[in-house]
């Protein structure tokens, strides 16, 4: 029994020495006593590889490579104790789960933390670092109680709370799992256990190599290997044998010289013979002098320089991570394609690989540069486990919308053998309906036929069904059926299980019936068909996962009893925990290695990337549940636990020059300048290091943009045809802003037009160049087609014309609308005023009645029976589906309420009487439609729905005015009439004094057109307000409808008959001064000036019809002031108007005075 130590710094050959024994010893005597090669997890495969291809080596029955764990499972197979069940850390966190919830009103610090994201990993990562450091539940409560009986700082207190909550959790943990089940950190005190009883190992030879610390249990396992093998050799990266004391902690091999004097004391307490030390000196690996150099004096102070040109060291800065890994990407490019490198050569070592892993799968898939990248990969986004999650959430919500589609949405409800595009399709349209018709909860599960009517709000409520309105409601129903029958059988399984088992038996029937294993064999193929590797093992592996995570929790809580939104909490912990674990798919890859976790062999080139202050080195983090200063704390108590933040700073220096001194022949050094946000991203002081070892270093500055290369630079971006056509366009750009560029780019755009596999991308790529986001017009007959020989059309589709062409083209032509959504919006809110208001006249007219004889109360009465009779019919009894919309209801009641009362007291303030309300004109109106024939012979009609006209009888004859109910406040603004953008009231006036006759019986003069706005003001005063007719007049004055008058006082007294003297009206924007003039402020215009507007907007109403009819879809919005459609429009995704496309531009309209307007029009210049 005896101890070799095999001691030397980066470079010197220690892994090869150990490669080589090996080598020699089997080929010497192949069938001899075991030789077993240690090391971690991650070195694994290359050591195997390597063992497998060295050339003349039959075989290796005799030499195995094991990582601590494999050796455990081999030595416990042979010794019993893998009898025990297996325990993955994803179903030791499910029980983790279990007991907490179970304890959490007895945690006295974590209770309120259990449902947060990511507690139930830190837990499991606090007790495994426990078992690891072979802490007990029970020294944890001692130490407890320590800190409570000897110290009262609250910082102590609240350690002490920790240590108890863990301690309770961790006990329970122990109980469940003792004598049946074994987890990973239990394999290596087993193994410990175990050993002497191996005959295995009894004259096994060890070599234990690529490791720079053990934990307390991976040094009980050493101290037992040491005690029963033949011999145990030790590699450590040391630069000499620390055999009387320790360096200082700040020197460089600290960590690793700590390990060898913990190993050597351990054999010495054990009476083990410890052979004299192999030093090895020479640096074998580095043949280039500035990496020999590197490797000799990085951490020497002051710095050793190096005065010649280190051509084998380069450092890149970078403006931004993208331009970092594209020059990355380039250079790997050139080392393959012009120094005979292979990708298997290369590695890239990243620290904040959250940072850059998008960047590198994107960027090196556009480079085709095959790589692997050293990590586990999360499964929580396979389309399997999105459906188990979503099904979970769909039982324990009752059925919520999103939880029901993030399931459809994975496509494994779908039936096997269907045509997937054609069903993603039909569940788009299910969708619309399931939002637009608030389907959640039981109008899932009810067994209720669901109904579709393609009417919008009150409008159709008498029209028959339609045949297609049948047919599409069948197959709503039939899509229904499709995604629920699956879903209702797990939740009616799930409900009736009696225990774990019969929830677990449950989802795996689901999952059967779904035939999940035959559509991921399916989704498996179809990867491995289009080259993707990577996911078509990804598509093996979560069947087995999700399978594997079932039995464990059938295995370890199968027989207890539990509500199912506790067992899909404690499945979705499960779930999150699953990873891929993958092999290197090819051999020839880069591989993309962590910073201080991959262990890397025969490198010879190596990007160490993101090397930033604060990351390289790292600063230190508190992620876990014992922060560092409590740590310190334990370690005063004697507790032994994992390195804290300080002690890993100390650390930093060593794991830099490992990753520094991995390359045998070439080192890159990259840093960014800014993150995506363009926030200063500082260099690391690595880099100054560098530059003070090597004063001729080499430095790159990398942009994204090959204009920010020199000219000889530039051939280096002509890479992979997908990343150099990137640059080829942009490279085009800046030649069409009459930049010059490289000739070269003009051999790069022909050698892509001439060739068959990419000319046709290019095109389409260089076509963008000279895009212009502008329309043709339509063609007649195209035109024809979408409106029609003969145009119906509302005013405010004359107005969107004005307000865009193309908008209205979206809206008329393409008949596109936006996705209608379940909920209460501006437009249900007006209808539901204007239909109330409407039904209360009607109630009032049956009854004999008038507005001027109601009461308050009689107000609230009639708004009240009007609301709860209007409801139901808005927006699918939107207003019945929460309590929300119930307190909702209740106040547009009020509002209606407050409306109806204002409006009585106007009646009984005015001389004018309603003659029509919600008054149709149009084919089948009250009136017959304002029409206009076009030049080209179209017929073009103007048809719509009065909200109230209102007649007088004055001196000079009957006198109409127009009423619109408006839900916001509105004002008439002459310049948005003069330039068509506001023509409803005065078309309406047109209306109805044209066809006076019809609606009076005899000709009448126009009185005004008045927006009243329909709402329940907050009084405002700066005073206490105790007269109940201030707070009335208060109140009127917030109601004052506003507009346009006739410049006639006898008019405007009939619209006011209270008015007084000298102040303004509370019923009309006007006055009348105490010499019985109009105020010159009044919103007034002469009968003259009416009859002028009248025409204008007769003439813009001809001149959109023509351009209508020649297919004008300009995008071409207007800005008035800061005014533009753009802000509300819903189509300015499907327009992209943008200012900076080369024409696309605002219309600009000039703001004109009411005076410059009349003057305009009475001239005649429209």
């Amino acid at each position: 029994m005896s101890l070799r130590f095999l001691l030397g710094r980066s470079g010197s050959g220690k892994t090869a020495t150990c490669l080589n024994e090996i080598r020699r010893k089997l080929q010497e005597e192949p069938k001899g006593n075991p030789i077993i090669y240690l090391v971690p997890e991650q070195m694994t495969f290359q050591s195997e590889y390597a063992f497998i291809h060295t050339p003349g080596l039959g075989g290796m029955i005799r030499a195995q490579v094991f990582s601590f764990t494999r050796l455990a499972w081999r030595i416990l197979q042979e010794t019993g104790g893998i009898s025990r069940y297996h325990i993955s850390d994803v179903g030791m966190q499910m029980m983790i789960r279990k007991i907490v919830e179970h304890r959490k009103q007895q945690l006295q610090l974590f209770g309120r933390a259990v449902d947060k994201t990511g507690f139930i990993q830190q837990l499991y990562d606090m007790i495994t670092e426990c078992k690891r450091y072979c802490l007990t539940p029970q020294q944890l409560r001692q130490h407890a109680q320590e800190l409570e009986e000897h110290r009262g700082k609250p910082a102590e207190k609240v350690l002490a709370d920790k240590l108890n909550d863990i301690s309770m959790i961790y006990e329970e943990l122990e109980k469940s799992l003792a004598n049946h089940y074994i987890d990973s950190e239990d394999y290596l005190r087993l193994l410990a256990e175990k050993i002497p009883q191996s005959r295995y190992l009894r004259d096994a030879e060890i070599y234990v190599d690529g490791f720079h610390q053990f934990t307390p249990q991976e040094y009980m396992v050493l101290e037992q290997l040491l005690i029963h093998c033949r011999r145990v050799t030790v590699s450590l990266t040391v630069d000499a044998p620390y055999d009387e004391r320790l360096p200082n902690e700040l020197h460089l091999f600290y960590l690793t010289a700590k390990t060898y004097h913990d190993l050597r004391e351990i054999a010495l307490l054990n009476g083990i013979a410890i052979e004299e030390p192999v030093m090895l000196g020479e640096n074998r690996r580095h043949q280039e002098a500035a990496l020999a150099h590197l490797e000799a004096h990085y951490h020497d102070r002051p710095a050793v320089v190096y005065s010649e040109k280190a051509d084998a060291i380069c450092v890149y800065e970078a403006a931004n991570r993208r331009a970092e890994i594209e020059a990355i990407a380039r250079e790997i490019v050139h080392l393959v394609r012009d120094k005979g490198y292979r990708y298997c050569d290369i590695a890239v070592i990243v620290r904040n690989t959250e940072a850059y892993r998008d960047f590198i799968k994107t960027i090196f898939s556009d480079f085709h540069i095959p790589y692997f990248m050293d990590e586990k990969e999360p499964m929580h986004h396979h389309p399997l486990i999105e459906l188990l999650r979503a099904s979970m959430e769909i039982i324990a919500s009752r059925w919520r919308y999103e939880a029901v589609f993030r399931a459809i949405k994975t496509d494994l409800l779908f039936p096997v053998g269907e045509d997937v595009a054609a069903l993603r399709e039909a569940m788009d349209k299910l969708e619309n309906y399931v939002l637009a018709y608030g389907v959640k909860g039981d109008k899932w599960t009810n067994g209720e036929r669901w109904t579709y009517r393609r009417y919008q709000a009150l409008e159709g409520l008498a029209i028959p069904q339609t045949d297609e309105e049948k047919q599409y409601e069948e197959t709503l129903n039939q899509w229904r059926e499709m995604v629920t029958s699956p879903l209702l059988r797990l939740e009616r399984r799930m409900r009736r299980a009696k225990d774990g088992r019969g929830l677990c038996e449950a989802v795996y029937l689901f999952l059967e019936e779904l035939q999940i294993p035959k559509k991921l064999e399916n989704m498996s193929k179809e990867a491995e068909e289009q080259g993707k590797l990577v996911e078509a093992r990804h598509h093996e592996q979560v069947w087995n996962a999700v399978i594997d995570l079932l039995n464990q929790y059938v295995e370890m809580l199968g027989s207890e009893a539990l509500p199912v939104t506790e067992f899909a909490k404690i499945i979705e912990t499960g779930l999150d925990r699953l990873e891929f674990a993958l092999v290197p798919p090819a051999m020839d890859q880069v591989i993309i290695a962590q910073f201080d976790r991959s262990r890397l062999i025969d490198i010879k080139c190596a990007f160490v990337i993101g090397v930033n202050d604060g990351v390289i080195p790292a600063k230190a983090k508190e992620d876990g549940l014992i922060a560092e200063a409590e740590r310190q704390l334990l370690h005063e108590l004697g507790a032994k636990v994992a390195p804290g933040g300080r002690e890993q700073l100390f650390y930093e220096p060593f794991f830099i020059y490992l990753a520094l001194t991995c390359p045998s022949e070439r080192l890159y050094v990259t840093y960014p300048l800014a993150n995506e946000e363009g926030k200063a991203l500082p260099p690391s002081i690595v880099i100054k290091q560098l530059a003070d070892l090597f004063p001729h270093l080499q430095k790159r500055v990398c942009g994204n943009d090959p204009l920010d290369a020199a000219l000889t630079e530039q051939a280096s971006f002509v890479t992979a045809p997908r990343a150099t056509q990137t640059y080829l366009v942009a490279q085009l750009q800046a030649w069409k802003r009459n930049y010059s560029i490289a000739p070269l780019w003009w051999d790069v755009y022909n050698f892509f037009i001439s060739h068959p596999n990419w000319s046709k991308q290019v095109q389409k790529a260089v076509s963008g160049l000279f895009y212009t986001n502008e329309t043709a017009p339509l063609k007649k007959e195209i035109s024809k087609r979408l409106y029609g020989k003969k145009i119906q059309a509302s005013v405010s589709r004359m107005e969107q014309f004005q307000k865009c062409p193309f908008s209205h083209f979206a809206s008329h032509g393409l008949r596109l609308k936006e996705r209608t959504i379940f909920r209460l919006e501006a437009p249900d809110i007006g209808q539901l005023f204007h239909s109330a208001l409407k039904m209360i006249s009607d109630r009032l007219r049956e009854a004999n009645s008038d507005w001027r004889h109601l009461s308050k109360q009689q107000c609230e009465q009639l708004s009240t029976e009007a609301v709860e009779q209007i409801a139901p019919l808005i927006q699918q009894q939107v207003l019945f589906s929460s309590n929300r919309y119930y307190y909702v209801k209740r106040k547009l009641k009020n509002v209606i309420a407050r409306t109806a009362h204002v409006l009585s007291e106007h009646a009984r303030a005015s001389g004018f009487v309603p003659v029509g309300l919600e008054l149709e004109f149009g084919p089948n109106g009250v009136l017959p439609p304002l029409a206009f024939r076009l030049p080209d012979g179209t017929v073009m009609e103007l048809v719509g729905r009065i909200d109230r006209v209102d007649k007088a009888e004055s001196s000079r004859g009957v006198l109409l005015r127009v009423i619109d109910y408006k839900s916001s406040a509105k004002t008439l603004d002459l310049t948005e009439v003069y330039y068509g953008l506001a023509l409803q009231m005065l078309t309406y006036l047109d209306i109805v004094l044209t066809y006076a006759e019809q609606l009076v019986g005899q000709e009448a003069f126009p009185a005004g057109i008045l927006y009243f706005h329909v709402h329940n003001p907050m009084i405002k005063s700066n005073q206490f307000l105790q007269d109940e007719k201030e707070i009335e007049k208060k109140l009127l004055e917030q109601f004052k409808m506003r507009g346009l008058l006739l410049e006639d006082v006898e008019a405007i007294r009939l619209m006011d008959m209270q008015i007084e003297v000298g102040k303004w009206s509370l019923v009309v924007p006007a006055q009348i001064t105490k010499k019985g003039a109009i105020h010159s402020k009044s919103s007034v215009v002469s009968e003259t000036d009416f009859a002028y507007l009248r025409r204008h907007i007769r003439q813009l109403f001809q001149m959109i019809g023509v351009q209508i009819v020649d297919g004008v879809v300009d995008i071409a919005p207007y800005k008035l002031k800061e005014q533009t459609p753009c802000e509300f429009c819903s189509f300015k995704s499907v327009c992209q108007f943008d200012e900076s496309f080369l024409g696309n531009h605002y219309r600009l309209l000039t703001p004109q005075d009411h005076q410059a307007i009349m003057k305009k029009l009475s001239e005649g210049k429209d």
